[in-house]
């Protein structure tokens, strides 16, 4: 019987561990927010879960 070790998490809860944007920090559950121009630096932002409620910030995945 394989049986797994490790439990699952619910597939609506993320996962990624990364730098959150909006408080300058390392957090689990990140989110991409936004994509800027290629021309201004190309760079992604992401926001941990709390800043995402904090400041009303919509995911991109979201949007």
């Amino acid at each position: 019987m394989d049986e797994s070790t490790q439990k699952e998490a619910p597939t609506d809860t993320p996962a990624d561990y990364g730098y959150c944007s909006w408080h300058d920090r390392f957090s689990e559950g990140v989110r991409r927010i936004q994509l800027t121009e290629a021309g201004s630096g190309g760079k992604v932002h992401y926001a941990c879960p709390q800043c995402v409620h904090i400041f009303k910030l919509t995911p991109y995945e979201d949007q």
